[in-house]
C-alpha cells in the first residue's frame, strides 16, 4: 500500500507542527506512568549508572544466587530490575503493560527473549538467554569430518537438542498469536539462533563468506556484478573446461530474468548446500570454496531450520502478524541474513509481512542495506527493516583480534551514529518510496534523540504522514520514556520492545545490554534529571 502523501501548504504546517516536538516535557513523557513507576525507574538508572555494577553485573548475580538462592533473587527482582524493563513472566501476565502503553498510544513488540552463542572451538553452545529451564545445560559436540583427502573439512553434530528447538518454535508461536489477540497493530520479535544448531549456522555463515569470495573473483571490474564475460573468464581459471551451453546454463541460474549480470545477493540465495557442492565439483583443485560446503547431515539441519522459520512467517502471515526477525553475531547474520531474504521473496509480496535487521555499527551495514533494497526491487518484494546499533560490541571485537581478523565494528561512536543516519535515509529516500508506490517499512529502533528528529525531518521533507509513512519507532521497555510517549502522543507509531520470560532466563538478556550498550544504560544522566524534575513537580505542591 502506498503512503498518504502531504500537499505543500500542508507539509509547511504539519513540518512547523512538528518541529515543536519538545521531548524534554516530562509530564508529557510520563503522563501514563505512575510515581512508584518514576521512582523505581530511578533507582534502577541510578544503580546501573555505577560503572562497575554494569561491568560485574553478571558475576554479582551469580554471587547473589548462590548466597541468596533463586527464590530471594526472583523476591528482589521482580518489583524492581526485572519489573522495570520486562513486561512480565508469561503471556498473562504482560496484558497490563500493554494495555497501560496502548492507552498511551504506544504498541508492543513481543520477544520471549531467547538467543544462543558458541563457546570455545569445543563446539558448546552458551544458552545465555534460553527458551528453556535447562537450556543453559545444553551442549553441541563438534568432531572433525574428513574429507578423502583426510584434510579436516567440517564438524560433526550430536545434537540433542532440536526437540528443543522445536519446543522454541511453539514458544514463538503462541507469542505470535499473543500479538494478534492483545496487540494486533504490534510485532513478534524471533531469533533465529532459538531455531536451530548456533553451529550450524557459523558453519552456513562461513560458507556464504566463501561463496562472497569466489563472487569477489568473478566480479573482475568490482563493481558488484557478474557480467557473462567476467563469469566465462575466471570460469577458466578455477573450474575445470566445459562446453559452452553448461556455462551458459551455469550463469542463468544466477541470473533468471537474463539481465546478463549476477549481484551479490542472487548469488548468496541461489547457492544452496546442493547447488553449493556441485560448483564445488567443477574446481579444478581443492579450495576454501569446496571446503566449505555443508555436507548431507548438515543440509538437512538446515532443512530443519528454515521449515521452523517459514511455518512461524506463515502463521504470521494467516494471522496478519509482523515478525522481525532480529540480527545477531556477525559469525551467524550471513546465514540469518540468508534465511530472511528467502521468506521475504515467499511472503513479502504484497505487504511488509517479515522485517530483517541492519546492524549499524557493522561497517558493511550501508553496503548490505543497499544490496538488499536493490534485490527487493528487482524482484518485486517489499522490503522492510529494522534498524539498531548493536548489541554485541565487546564479543566482536574479542573475536575478531583473538582470530586475527579485522574490526568490523565502526572505530568511533560517531562513525556509528553517522553510519546509522546514513541507512535510515537511504531506506527513506529509496525511489518507490520517494514515487509512493510504497511505504517506508522502517523500524527506527533507537534511544538516540538525534536519530529520530532526523528521521521526524526525513518524514516531512518526504511529504509524508505519521500515520502512512511506514515508519515506527522502537525503544526497549523502561528504557527512553521520554522519546517513546511523546511520539505516541503526537500520532507517530511508536513501539516498546517487551522481553518478557520467566525471570531467571529473561535477566541475562537485559544485563548483556547493559553491559554491552552505554546508550541504554551507562549514560543514563539525562533520563536522571528527567525523572528527577517530574518526581519533584508531582510530589512538591507549588
Amino acid at each position: 500500500m502506498a503512503a498518504r502523501r502531504l500537499s505543500p501548504a500542508a507539509r509547511a504546517a504539519a513540518s512547523l507542527s512538528r518541529s515543536a516536538i519538545d521531548f524534554q516535557n516530562g509530564r508529557t513523557a510520563y503522563a501514563n506512568l505512575s510515581t512508584w513507576d518514576l521512582v523505581r525507574a530511578y533507582g534502577v538508572f541510578s544503580v546501573c549508572g555505577i560503572r562497575f555494577v554494569v561491568d560485574n553485573s553478571d558475576r554479582l548475580l551469580n554471587l547473589g544466587l548462590k548466597i541468596l538462592g533463586s527464590g530471594a533473587i526472583k523476591a528482589i527482582l521482580r518489583p524492581t530490575l526485572f519489573g522495570h524493563f520486562c513486561g512480565g513472566e508469561d503471556l498473562e501476565t504482560i496484558r497490563p503493560t500493554i494495555a497501560r502503553l496502548e492507552a498511551a498510544g504506544v504498541g508492543g513488540i513481543l520477544d520471549y527473549a531467547a538467543e544462543a552463542d558458541i563457546k570455545g572451538e569445543e563446539g558448546k553452545v552458551d544458552m545465555d538467554d534460553s527458551l528453556s529451564a535447562t537450556a543453559s545445560s545444553s551442549t553441541l559436540e563438534a568432531a572433525p569430518v574428513t574429507t578423502r583427502k583426510g584434510k579436516a573439512l567440517a564438524r560433526q553434530y550430536s545434537y540433542h537438542t532440536e526437540a528443543r528447538c522445536d519446543e522454541n518454535q511453539k514458544i514463538f508461536e503462541t507469542a505470535i498469536r499473543a500479538v494478534h489477540g492483545v496487540t494486533p497493530d504490534g510485532f513478534a520479535a524471533i531469533k533465529v539462533t532459538a531455531l536451530g544448531n548456533p553451529l550450524l549456522l557459523e558453519r552456513w555463515s562461513s560458507a556464504l563468506r566463501e561463496a562472497h569470495s569466489l563472487f569477489t573473483m568473478l566480479d573482475i571490474n568490482k563493481d558488484d556484478q557478474v557480467t557473462f564475460d567476467e563469469f566465462r573468464k575466471m570460469w577458466a581459471e578455477i573450474f575445470v573446461d566445459v562446453d559452452g551451453a553448461i556455462l551458459e546454463r551455469e550463469f542463468q541460474e544466477f541470473d533468471p530474468k537474463k539481465t546478463g549480470r549476477i549481484d551479490p545477493v542472487a548469488w548468496l540465495t541461489t547457492l544452496d548446500p546442493p547447488k553449493m557442492r556441485q560448483l564445488a565439483e567443477f574446481c579444478k583443485e581443492e579450495s576454501p570454496f569446496g571446503n566449505a560446503c555443508l555436507d548431507a547431515e548438515e543440509e538437512q539441519l538446515l532443512d530443519a531450520m528454515r521449515t521452523r522459520l517459514s511455518s512461524l512467517v506463515k502463521i504470521a502471515d494467516e494471522l496478519g502478524v509482523r515478525l522481525m526477525v532480529d540480527a545477531e553475531h556477525t559469525y551467524f547474520q550471513p546465514a540469518i541474513d540468508n534465511l530472511v531474504l528467502g521468506v521475504q521473496r515467499e511472503y513479502n509480496k504484497t505487504t511488509d509481512r517479515v522485517y530483517g535487521t541492519i546492524q549499524c555499527y557493522l561497517k558493511d551495514a550501508p553496503r548490505r542495506n543497499k544490496l538488499f533494497m536493490q534485490q527487493a526491487e528487482e524482484e518485486g518484494w517489499v522490503y522492510a527493516a529494522k534498524i539498531v546499533r548493536g548489541a554485541y560490541m565487546y564479543q566482536e571485537r574479542e573475536r575478531a583480534e583473538k582470530r586475527g581478523e579485522p574490526d568490523p565494528i565502526h572505530d568511533t561512536p560517531q562513525d556509528t551514529h553517522d553510519c546509522y543516519n546514513a541507512v535510515m535515509r537511504d531506506i527513506l529516500t529509496r525511489q518507490t518510496v520517494q514515487i509512493g508506490k510504497e511505504k517506508a517499512n522502517l523500524v527506527v529502533a533507537t534511544h538516540n534523540q538525534r536519530s529520530v528528529e532526523q528521521a521526524i525531518q526525513l518524514i516531512d521533507q518526504a511529504g509524508l504522514t505519521p500515520e502512512d509513512s511506514g515508519v515506527a519507532f522502537g525503544q526497549l521497555l523502561g528504557m527512553a520514556d521520554h522519546l517513546t510517549f511523546t511520539l505516541g502522543a503526537k500520532g507517530y507509531k511508536a513501539y516498546k520492545y517487551i522481553p518478557y520470560g520467566p525471570i531467571l532466563e529473561t535477566l541475562p538478556y537485559l544485563i548483556r545490554r547493559a553491559q554491552e550498550n552505554s546508550d541504554l544504560m551507562g549514560s543514563v544522566g539525562y533520563e536522571l534529571g528527567m525523572l528527577r524534575k517530574e518526581i519533584y513537580r508531582r510530589l512538591t505542591p507549588f
